[in-house]
């Protein structure tokens, strides 16, 4: 599921405390509770090796606007946890213009939520059903990630309505509120969704690639 030029990692959160690698991210989290703290530091020891694997050295990530990790200027990047897993994404720049991945337990979310989060035009596809609805959940919290660097929007999960593009873990827009810029309504045109199911998560992936100086697709 990922394109070129994308880079990601995932592990298993350890129960036991981790080590801050670096003391500017320790800072940062040194109110939160053991668990939380353990999910920081799964998902930038993520982040980092994904770093390497793109040429970069290494280097503090500390939150950011958003809580969003401050990024080197020539990467993008994304970190997601749920349950006992932390994933990143990271790619330069030149080639993703914009990149969210998000990561989700299918069984936590409860009928409750899914009536917040589910757009009217999609109600027919979920159904009820946990794992179209997690589904749905995470590829807009990968949309919301993906695109706050740039448009520094807080949309919300009706704004957009999302269908299945065909069986190969491909979604499509199929609304989105007119309210949202209009910059970042015609990027969604260009963007990118893709899921994978594994066990109990759902993982999805939102990203726009980066257009050549004259504007080709």
């Amino acid at each position: 599921m990922l394109p070129p030029g994308v880079v990601a990692f995932a592990d298993q959160i350890t129960d036991q405390e981790a080590t801050f690698e670096y003391p500017e991210e320790e800072e940062h989290m040194v109110n939160a509770v053991s668990k939380r703290r353990n999910e920081f530091i799964t998902g930038r020891r993520c982040a980092r090796k994904a770093l390497r694997e793109i040429g970069l050295a290494p280097c503090a990530l500390v939150p950011g606007e958003g809580r969003a990790p401050l990024w080197p200027a020539e990467v993008i990047g994304s970190i997601s946890h749920s349950g006992q897993f932390c994933c990143a994404a990271v790619a330069h720049t030149d080639a993703i213009a914009c990149l969210g991945i998000d990561l989700e337990k299918t069984s936590r979310i409860s009928s409750a939520v899914m009536g917040r989060v589910i757009h009217p035009l999609e109600k027919v596809y979920v159904n009820n059903d946990q794992m179209r609805g997690s589904l749905i959940f995470s590829v807009k919290e990968a949309f919301f990630k993906a695109q706050f660097p740039i448009w520094k929007t807080w949309p919300n999960f009706d704004d957009l309505a999302f269908k299945e593009s065909d069986a190969m873990g491909r979604l499509n827009v199929l609304k989105a509120a007119d309210h949202l810029p209009g910059s970042l309504l015609s990027a969604l045109k260009k963007m990118h969704f893709r899921y994978a199911f594994f066990d109990d998560y759902v993982l999805t992936l939102c990203w726009l690639n980066k257009l050549p100086v004259d504007g080709s697709n």
